[in-house]
C-alpha cells in the first residue's frame, strides 16, 4: 500500500511516501513559515521523485496534533482535501503517538512532549515493550514539572519540546532520565501508524478527522495547578 504523509504540526514540515514499509521520497523543512501552497509543492516535490502521481498514492496520513494551531490545521487540510477529491483513505495520527513510536525500541517507560507555550507541555506516557508500544497514560496538558513529579522509574523523553525543559526535567528526575531530542523522524512514524490502522480498515472519516487540541484541558490544568488529562 502506497502512503502519503503529511505532518506540520510541529517546528518542522514532513512529507513522506511509504510503500508498505519502505520509503520512496521524503522531505522535510522549516515550518516557521508554511501554509497550504507550501505544502502542495513539497507534496509535488515528493510524488515527483518517486515517478509518480497524486492518483497512485492509495491512502494519506496526517499528523493531527498536538502542536503549532496554525500548522496543524495546513497539514490537515491538505490530507482531507486529497482523500475527499480523490475518494481515498486517510488517516489521523496524533504527534504524541508518533513520537513515542520513535523510541519503541528504547525498552521501559517513554514520555514525548510537545511544547504547550508558557511552560507547559502536552505528553503522555508509553510502555516500551518487545519493539511495541502501550499507552500507560492518556495525553494531558501542563506545567512540565508537574508531568516529570508524576513520574518515578527511568524514562526516555523525546520531542521538540525537550531542549527546552532539559534542565527542569534533569534537576527533579537526575540520573534516571534519557533524552532522545526532537524526533526528526516524526513523518516516518506518521506514515507507519497510519498504514498499521489502514491495514486494519480503520481509517477516519476526511470529512469529520479534526486537529487533536488539549486547549480546555490545559486551560484547566494551569487554574487547577495539575496535569489534565483529555
Amino acid at each position: 500500500m502506497k502512503v502519503l504523509s503529511i505532518d506540520t504540526a510541529g517546528r518542522y514540515d514532513f512529507v513522506v511516501l511509504m510503500q508498505d514499509a519502505r520509503i520512496l521520497a521524503e522531505t522535510a523543512r522549516d515550518s516557521a513559515n508554511n501554509s497550504l501552497r507550501d505544502i502542495i509543492i513539497l507534496v509535488d516535490g515528493v510524488l515527483r521523485r518517486a515517478g509518480l502521481a497524486l492518483r497512485d498514492v492509495d491512502a494519506f496520513a496526517v499528523g493531527i496534533g498536538p502542536g503549532s494551531w496554525t500548522g496543524v490545521r495546513v497539514g490537515l487540510t491538505v490530507g482531507k482535501t486529497f482523500a475527499f477529491s480523490l475518494d481515498k483513505p486517510v488517516c489521523g495520527v496524533s504527534s504524541l503517538d508518533a513520537l513515542a513510536y520513535e523510541a519503541r525500541g528504547e525498552g521501559g517507560l517513554v514520555c514525548p512532549l510537545v511544547d504547550a507555550g508558557r511552560g507547559n507541555v502536552y505528553a503522555a506516557l508509553y510502555r516500551s515493550v518487545n519493539a511495541g508500544l502501550v499507552k500507560e497514560r492518556d495525553y494531558s496538558a501542563g506545567p512540565v514539572e508537574v508531568l516529570v513529579r508524576s513520574i518515578a522509574e527511568p524514562v526516555v523523553f523525546i520531542g521538540e519540546a525537550v531542549e527546552e525543559h532539559r534542565d527542569t526535567i534533569t534537576e527533579l528526575l537526575g540520573p534516571q532520565v534519557r533524552f532522545l531530542g526532537e524526533g526528526h523522524g516524526r513523518g516516518r512514524a506518521v506514515g507507519s501508524l497510519a498504514l498499521d490502522r489502514l491495514i486494519r480498515g480503520q481509517g477516519d472519516d476526511s470529512l469529520a478527522l479534526s486537529p487533536l487540541y488539549l486547549r480546555d484541558p490545559l486551560a484547566r490544568a494551569l487554574g487547577a495547578g495539575e496535569m489534565a488529562e483529555s
